[in-house]
């Protein structure tokens, strides 16, 4: 697999009307606002942050169909899978990737609700059934310690060891710093290259050597993440201070418990940036409390990024 995830990958956020439909001219917007920053390098859609769970599958691939039309050539689409069982995902990858998805990012199968951690052979066999079914690039989605249908950083390892098609994983890891340590360390020591993508807490997983970042911050603040991701680059650490500096009270009100709302808060932020008309959520997501859409507003208002 040629494809190397690196850079600033954007969580995509789904807009929808007011009657809950998908709104495709707002998803247009949307895409064409993160679209024209050269260190954004592919947009990821139908994952967790686009509730994908609760697009129907014509809606999943009008969303490909809609971001291929409105990036740059030289960027790409990735297509978050989730699904009941292995059938159903190999059906939504064979259909992602004839819509323009160049890669996939797959979700832990949910089998491993059942707290299956101790049972990597769940997962390898997951992950090798749908690479043997579709030839296309995968990306692995590292859950935090927290979450049970989560792959402990050594399944992980042991997954990209043993698919091929795996080319990167996300680590949401959040400031658990040493468990995405774990997953970085394991993969560099593999014999070919997995990128290793941060999700939050950009600023610390960069400086320890991640690849690039696959961040919902990215729909309403990507020119942060693409500044920061090369003032580390490029070895300018007072500046990536500077930067982190700056936005710590958004990523904190972005960020902060309790974690369910968090994809939510992408919405409410990229509602106060100008880029949505709304911040409705599809059920069983329930909308975000005024206290959270405060702390959200109050942070960008004095970032200056407030435009409604």
């Amino acid at each position: 697999m040629n494809f190397k995830p690196e850079g600033i990958l954007s969580a995509n956020v789904t807009p929808f009307k007011e009657n809950y439909d998908l709104d495709e001219q707002g998803l247009r917007k949307l895409i064409r606002y993160q679209a024209k920053f050269a260190g954004v390098t592919a947009i990821v859609c139908n994952a967790g942050a686009g509730e994908g769970a609760t697009l129907t599958r014509e809606e999943r691939v009008r969303c490909i169909e809609i971001i291929r039309e409105e990036i740059r050539r030289d960027q790409s689409v990735i297509a978050g899978i989730e699904a009941l069982s292995t059938r159903e995902a190999i059906e939504q990858t064979r259909e992602a990737k004839a819509a323009g998805a160049v890669a996939i990012m797959l979700t832990p199968p949910h089998v491993y609700d059942w707290d299956s951690r101790t049972n990597p052979e769940f997962a390898i066999q997951y992950f090798h059934d749908i690479a043997k079914a579709v030839e296309i690039p995968i990306t692995i989605f590292h859950y935090p310690a927290a979450v049970a249908s989560g792959y402990s950083p050594d399944t992980t390892v042991r997954i990209a060891r043993a698919v091929d098609s795996v080319v990167a994983v996300k680590v949401a890891s959040g400031a658990n710093i040493r468990r995405y340590e774990q997953v970085l360390r394991g993969m560099r020591e593999l014999p070919r290259h997995v990128s290793v993508l941060a999700t939050s807490s950009l600023f610390q997983h960069f400086i320890t050597g991640a690849d690039g970042a696959l961040t919902g911050f990215a729909n309403f603040a990507p020119e942060f993440c693409c500044d920061l991701f090369k003032a580390v680059g490029d070895g300018d650490l007072d500046k990536a201070r500077r930067l982190h500096q700056i936005n710590w009270e958004l990523e904190a009100a972005v960020y902060k418990a309790p974690n369910v709302y968090k994809h939510s808060r992408y919405k409410v932020a990229a509602y106060f940036a100008g880029l949505m008309d709304n911040f409705l959520v599809r059920a069983p997501q329930v909308p975000v409390p005024e206290g959270e859409v405060k702390l959200v507003h109050d942070a960008m208002e004095k970032l200056g990024m407030l435009k409604r």
